[in-house]
């Protein structure tokens, strides 16, 4: 029979593991908001630089089919997906194409609105944040991962050396 103080102690131990326990699922549950977090943040900036790029090329260029086809070789570039020209992507990028272009017109719409375009009321026009969102959402959806992700490179780890 086990006597007083081994009762106590095993109580006390119990308390050690179910505190051990608490702290586990609380360090999870806060890394898990941490990565989030990082993700959104670095999704926000991927979607800034890639959003700006576009937005000053529909700025330069009047003509619109020109405009939209320097946005999307812009982002593509910036992907690293082609180097000149949308003909390097081939047939499977044309869904991506038809996707992106609404947002590209939107940009481009913006920058140089027609005289009918100037007298629509401005909730009328299609806002080129809330185009590339229902891609990002059709992205996902059709790939199973997020667009904004093909925007991360491997970086090989570097040596430090000092001298």
């Amino acid at each position: 029979m086990p006597s007083a103080t081994d009762e106590l102690i095993a109580r006390l131990q119990a308390d050690c593991t179910a505190a051990e326990a608490a702290e586990r699922s609380v360090r999870a549950s806060v890394d898990a908001q941490i990565k989030a977090a990082e993700q959104a943040r670095a999704f926000a900036w991927r979607r800034l630089n890639a959003l700006a790029d576009m937005a000053r090329v529909a700025d330069r260029e009047l003509e619109r089919e020109a405009a939209v086809e320097g946005q999307l070789v812009a982002l593509f570039r910036e992907i690293g997906w082609i180097e000149s020209g949308l003909a390097e992507l081939g047939e499977g990028a044309q869904p991506l194409i038809e996707r992106l272009r609404p947002v590209a017109e939107a940009l481009h719409a913006r920058a140089h609105p027609s005289e009918e375009e100037k007298a629509e009321d401005p909730a009328a026009k299609v806002d080129p944040l809330v185009a590339f969102r229902a891609f990002e959402d059709w992205y996902q959806a059709e790939r199973g991962q997020a667009f904004l992700q093909v925007f991360e490179r491997y970086m090989a780890p570097t040596p430090v050396v000092e001298f």
